[in-house]
């Protein structure tokens, strides 16, 4: 039980830490306080995920594109070496 509630409050911090800090970066870029900096954080947050999700699909694919030239170059490798 304690573990839990130690888990839970340390999720919950970094939330309301996250929250903070693109509140503070928001407020600092667009000169808003910060109260009403925070009622953008959610399309803010929306925006900073889809960043991230495209930026892991773009890395995904580059390991792929890499890997599939590995295994040609091992192919071609075997083929000449027989």
């Amino acid at each position: 039980m304690g573990t839990f509630r130690s888990l839970f409050i340390l999720a919950a911090g970094a939330a309301i830490g996250g929250v903070a800090l693109i509140a503070y970066r928001i407020s600092q870029e667009t000169g808003k306080p910060f109260q009403e900096a925070l009622s953008d954080v959610p399309a803010e947050a929306q925006v900073l995920f889809s960043d991230l999700k495209n930026r892991a699909t773009e890395a995904l694919q580059k390991g792929r594109d890499m890997y599939v030239d590995k295994q040609h170059e091992i192919v071609d490798d075997m083929q000449t070496a027989c």
